[in-house]
């Protein structure tokens, strides 16, 4: 890689004020005139463009919230577990877009065998304005994370059910010398068997390459993928957590979209139907309640709200009587195949529908 950790800051400068430049100029014609400061503002080049795979996108649009279960987990950090439940049902947002920025620098950063690694905890992490412990332990969700992948072959009408993980990580951690494998016990360890790093120990570097399924989309197939610049993860860190499931979920390719309130709030989507009726054990007793149809309604749309206020949404409205949202949303961040310059051809972001 040529000079990753030097460069990966100045890429992700994002959404910053541009300084004034300040040229002198000489006047030729009296050398007693002195000089002249004259102050410019520069054109601003538009940042560069890297992909975001739509089913990730989908994927954290679902998954994001709070986890409310008391049971031990993988997300019960820090801890070592043999019988960690590999399969969650709720992501942080920080994770999450932690996901969103491993996506981007591996796709610019990758090697021959399609691995990007992590040579400077601190560069990431700074990016992310975490520490570089917080961004282990989000690895560690990232890596060890599971999700169902349900995918239709239309040709031999066959259809596959697997459970795929979100990224492949791995730790290589620097040992002192003297110091052996068996050194350590499953104590000293953070994470699970599924992914773990050692306790206090320097890690020296992180590998890392998304799923299979991930990078299909990459690829353009499946449900494809969106361009964006670099102002992408910047833009997510700004937003609070309801409305960063509204801008993953509407990243798609076209600016328009409608949907009814229980189909956004359903497991699919949003992932809100607990949060309206309460959760229910199989037998069909309530175990707590929910917060009702109208508590839920106002926060969407206040987060639709938050999403026009910050440029990503141009209009958005919500027909009581249909129950229906709509939104209309700008190229500010997604950059739709219908908003992109001519040079940019949209079958490169595998931009083929909805």
């Amino acid at each position: 890689m040529d000079n990753t950790d030097e460069t990966i800051k100045k890429r992700f400068e994002l959404i910053q004020e541009v300084e004034d430049d300040i040229i002198t100029i000489q006047d030729p014609t009296n050398s007693t005139a002195g000089s002249t400061k004259i102050f410019i503002t520069p054109e601003k080049q538009p940042l560069p463009l890297h992909r975001q795979a739509r089913g990730y996108m989908k994927t954290t649009a679902s998954l994001v919230g709070k986890d409310m279960e008391q049971e031990r987990s993988l997300f019960t950090l820090p801890s070592y577990d043999y019988d960690t439940k590999a399969l969650k049902d709720v992501l942080s947002k920080n994770t999450a877009i932690t996901g969103n920025l491993l996506l981007a620098l591996w796709q610019k950063n990758k090697n021959e065998q399609g691995i990007y690694t992590i040579e400077s905890l601190t560069t990431i992490a700074d990016l992310l304005h975490i520490t570089p412990q917080e961004l282990k332990i989000y690895l560690i969700y990232l890596g060890g994370y599971q999700y169902p992948v349900v995918k239709f072959n239309k040709e031999t009408r066959i259809l596959s059910v697997y459970h795929d993980k979100l990224f492949f990580v791995k730790f290589n951690i620097q040992l002192k010398d003297g110091e052996t494998q068996n050194s350590f016990t499953n104590d000293d360890r953070i994470g699970n068997t599924s992914v773990n790093f050692i306790r206090d120990r320097d890690i020296k570097s992180i590998d890392i390459s998304p799923s299979k399924s991930i990078i299909e989309e990459y690829q353009g197939k499946g449900l494809g993928n969106v361009l964006v610049d670099d102002a992408f993860i910047s833009f997510c860190l700004g937003l609070s957590e309801l409305a960063y499931k509204l801008f993953s979920f509407s990243g798609s390719n076209k600016p328009t979209f409608t949907i009814r309130f229980d189909k956004l709030i359903s497991k699919k989507y949003l992932n809100l139907e607990k949060q309206v009726k309460g959760v229910y054990d199989t037998t069909g007793k309530r175990k707590s309640a929910g917060q009702g149809k109208a508590r839920v309604l106002k926060r969407i749309q206040e987060a639709l709200t938050e999403l026009k206020s910050k440029g990503h949404f141009t209009s958005w409205a919500y027909d009581e009587a249909r129950d229906m949202f709509s939104w209309t949303y700008c190229n500010k961040i997604i950059k739709h195949k219908e908003l992109l310059p001519l040079k940019i051809k949209p079958e490169e972001t595998g931009q083929t529908g909805q």
